[in-house]
């Protein structure tokens, strides 16, 4: 009765993050981008999506969720630069990189992310 409405951007996600694949699958990345790219509500809706499989205990779920993030931050423009640096998905990140059980190769990758999208948003002052 009180559910609250599904994520349109849930589904594609995980498939895109999908634990049993053996690499990036770049066809379901840029689908995610483009879809991203024509929803209005499209960055807010994936970031959710994307912090949702953050959490997932899976190593490989994790990096394949960094490397859709960064695909996004390339190709979806300023408003998923907003959402990449908000403090909810900052802080999802931080709690990652901080858990004694996150694999040692998930933490290393959220450094590097953290660093390439400091440089990509620098110009930018309106992203904290």
């Amino acid at each position: 009765m009180f559910r609250a409405q599904a994520n349109t951007f849930d589904e594609v996600v995980t498939k895109a993050t999908d634990e049993n694949l053996t690499s990036e699958n770049w066809a379901l990345i840029l689908d995610v981008c483009d879809r991203v790219s024509t929803s209005p509500t499209g960055p807010q809706s994936v970031t959710a999506a994307l912090i949702k499989r953050l959490a997932h205990r899976n190593a490989n779920v994790q990096l394949y969720t960094l490397e859709l993030a960064n695909a996004l931050s390339q190709n979806c423009g300023a408003p998923i630069h907003r959402e990449l640096s908000s403090r909810s998905f900052t802080d999802a990140l931080l709690r990652l990189a901080a858990d004694r059980n996150t694999h040692q190769q998930v933490k290393s990758k959220i450094l590097e992310r953290m660093q390439e999208w400091k440089d990509m948003f620098k110009g930018n002052p309106d992203l904290g």
